[in-house]
């Protein structure tokens, strides 16, 4: 029961796919919730199975309730042939667009991707002052190691590469994401222009350029090899396991540990086992050369002379 507890609303976008992980990062807010908070957390969806969501609602609680949101009709606005994805993505990266509007009645809540672990409270990120920005959002540390992206962020989408943000944890100030328009500008953007590289990120980035509260590395770590991204782990509170940094297709990821500590403790623990031990070497190569391929697509809209610098967002 809520009683006097304070809210703190939390949206992740998923499908069955995605629902392990979902477990495994809702245990990892619960292990470090304090108990005079009250942890409301909505699950987008479009389907997933009955069998999915009994095990997740195994995580409501005295301070945690689980409630799943469909979002079909809205996701029917977006042209089918609109909806851009690449390899392991689904539609669901773009139910995040839609929270201000759901949810009415919070001035800010928090969108948080699936493939995270929480090793802080959340309700301190959701404590951010956020002013009059749209969102507080934490640095793609992928656009400023590799120089890439870094060139597609500044060159193409003319974002600079230090303040192209990750759309993966978001602090959203509902009031100002609707006063600004950003579903409905998204939604038109989309019908007229496509990314390939980070597909509703992208979109996001361009939208909300110079109204961002960055918040620290820390809320939003990328488990770069420490010889290719030094970071002080002290200041670590959320790890997020992008890219090909999975350590449910790889041993020796950085920060492995804590996932596989939170998943032990999930009902979802043998399936991610499976999902582990199935991951074959032809599907090693396979999400390489998508990398690779990523990395391509970036150089080849970094060099065209109709960049989207020169798109006008009506």
């Amino acid at each position: 029961m809520q009683n006097d507890k304070r809210i703190i609303p939390i949206v992740f976008s998923v499908d069955d796919n995605y629902a392990p992980f979902l477990g495994v990062a809702l245990k990892s807010i619960l292990d470090n919730a304090k108990s005079n908070n009250y942890y409301k957390i909505y699950v987008l969806n479009t389907e997933i199975s009955q069998n999915n969501i009994e095990k997740l609602n195994e995580y409501n609680c005295d301070i945690m309730e689980i409630k799943f949101v469909d979002v079909a009709e809205r996701m029917s606005r977006i042209s089918k042939d609109k909806i851009h994805l690449r390899d392991y993505y689904t539609k669901a990266i773009y139910y995040r667009i839609f929270i201000p509007n759901l949810f009415p009645q919070y001035e800010k809540i928090l969108y948080l991707d699936c493939d995270v672990v929480l090793l802080d409270d959340v309700a301190n990120l959701y404590d951010v002052d956020l002013g009059d920005n749209i969102f507080a959002a934490i640095h793609e540390e992928t656009m400023t190691v590799m120089d890439v992206f870094g060139k597609y962020s500044e060159l193409f989408l003319g974002v600079q590469r230090e303040k192209y943000f990750n759309s993966g944890v978001l602090l959203i100030n509902s009031s100002e994401y609707r006063k600004a328009k950003i579903e409905e500008k998204f939604i038109s953007i989309m019908h007229k222009y496509k990314f390939e590289v980070a597909p509703d990120q992208d979109y996001l980035n361009v939208l909300c350029k110079d109204r961002i509260k960055y918040c620290d590395i820390g809320w939003n770590k990328t488990p770069f090899p420490e010889e290719i991204n030094p970071f002080d782990d002290s200041k670590l509170k959320l790890v997020h396991f992008k890219l090909n940094f999975k350590p449910w297709h790889y041993d020796g990821v950085r920060y492995e540990k804590f996932f596989w500590n939170y998943a032990n403790a999930t009902p979802f623990y043998n399936q991610l086992l499976e999902i582990k031990l199935t991951f074959t070497k032809a599907q090693e190569e396979k999400e390489k050369r998508e990398f690779i391929a990523l990395q391509v697509t970036a150089e080849k809209y970094t060099l065209d002379e109709e960049n989207y610098k020169t798109f006008v967002i009506e």
